[in-house]
């Protein structure tokens, strides 16, 4: 990216008698060739960034994924389910041309989560429309022997998901059908499972180079923030205001997510003074007694009625969003009882990002405009709009066209 400065799987039928000895189990925030389980051991952080796939004795791989476990397997996938439908976030990034090639089954949240994605996705794409959909992992609503029904060779599934179907037991039952999985994660973490997350999925795609050559600008980017942020002590009281105005205020994340990349941007996160979770609720009471210096709202493409006043009960951002709408939207949720006292929206540190930069590895983007919006003498010569066509246009299969970051005035 040219940074803007100004100046195979094993019989059907053979699992399925495996399944019939386990039964049957089984969102934006809820959250697997089915021969022999993976192989699994536990390395350091520092390995699991420098990992990279092993061809085994045989002419296999290996891959090691975010949960420090490395799976094996005898040669390179050719049908692939993608747990999460955002997961081609990510193997857009990969393969431009053919973002969903070995794909035979996503999960179901790409067209809800990120709709507009979506649209255009398949008019650039149209088989992306043509891919079946599994269900949400986390949700409890995929089955084991759906999974199998599509004769995998791999599973990609999310943190998540892991945590989920640890939870539920359907990780044994993944195990005993046979289908081999990676973890990823672009949600928890972003800030240290990016990098991890694209080169495992680069090594399961064969597409090792590519991987390597989007963490070389994403580690630039990330370099380049986290460098000018120490320059300054300043740390303005941020809040992050998660899916704004889809719920009774205020949902935010704490130490994970954008919460996390809300501390490396140079941000105070205010809820990692308040909740000791992940992600959690502050109420309006609460926010106006603290009262953060920046208020960032994340918001989406979540409903197709624009044409009414104050179009939509959430901030509109996304693809095939105006300027106009954006602002206005954002500049409504100041209507919620109680957020008309906050000083920020006064001062003009009210702004909105699109909210599925938060489940992405484009999240360095949201990153770099955080910094710009929390310390903006320091990031003056940057253009996070700017880098965002420039990626759009060499990662996507379609352009920017919308309105992703939009500050109240």
């Amino acid at each position: 990216m040219k940074l803007h400065i100004k100046s195979a799987g094993a019989a059907l039928a053979a699992a399925a008698l495996v399944l019939a000895g386990c039964g049957g189990a089984d969102d934006d925030a809820a959250k697997d060739g089915a021969a022999g389980s993976a192989d699994k051991s536990t390395e350091s952080s520092s390995e699991k960034e420098s990992t990279s796939a092993r061809e085994a004795s045989d002419g296999g791989i290996t891959i090691t994924d975010v949960e420090g476990r490395t799976v094996t397997f005898d040669s390179l996938p050719e049908r692939i389910i993608l747990g999460e439908g955002r997961g081609v976030f990510a193997t857009a990034i990969l393969d431009k041309d053919d973002p969903l090639d070995k794909v035979v089954a996503m999960g179901s949240d790409l067209k809800s989560g990120a709709p507009g994605y979506y649209e255009n996705l398949v008019e650039a794409y149209p088989r992306a429309g043509e891919v079946p959909e599994i269900g949400n992992i986390a949700k409890g609503d995929v089955t084991v022997e759906n999974l199998v029904s599509y004769q995998p060779d791999a599973l990609v599934i999310t943190a998540d998901h892991y945590s989920a179907a640890k939870t539920t037991g359907m990780l044994d039952k993944i195990d005993a059908a046979g289908i081999k999985y990676i973890v990823t994660d672009f949600r928890q973490h972003p800030m240290t499972n990016t990098t991890v997350s694209v080169t495992a999925l680069g090594e399961l795609l064969g597409k090792e180079d590519a991987a390597t050559s989007f963490n070389k600008e994403w580690n630039s980017v990330v370099d380049r923030v986290k460098e000018r942020v120490a320059e300054t002590d300043s740390r303005p009281s941020t809040f992050l205001w998660r899916a704004a105005g889809l719920k009774d205020c205020c949902a935010t994340f704490g130490k994970a997510n954008l919460g996390e990349m809300i501390t490396v941007a140079g941000g105070d996160n205010l809820a990692d003074h308040i909740i000791d979770t992940e992600s959690g609720d502050i109420t309006a009471e609460k926010l106006i007694d603290e009262q953060p210096e920046i208020i960032i709202a994340t918001g989406g493409t979540w409903s197709k009625q624009n044409d009414k006043p104050q179009a939509v009960p959430h901030a509109d951002l996304g693809y095939g969003v105006s300027e106009e709408t954006s602002r206005d939207t954002l500049r409504g949720l100041l209507e919620t009882p109680g957020l008309s006292e906050l000083d920020a929206p006064g001062d003009g540190r009210f702004y909105g990002v699109w909210h599925q930069f938060y489940d992405s590895p484009f999240n360095y983007i949201a990153l770099e405009q955080f910094a710009k919006w929390i310390h903006p003498d320091k990031f003056e010569d940057v253009d996070p709009a700017a880098d965002w066509d420039d990626a759009n246009s060499k990662y996507l299969p379609f352009p920017a066209d919308g309105t992703f970051f939009i500050g109240i005035n």
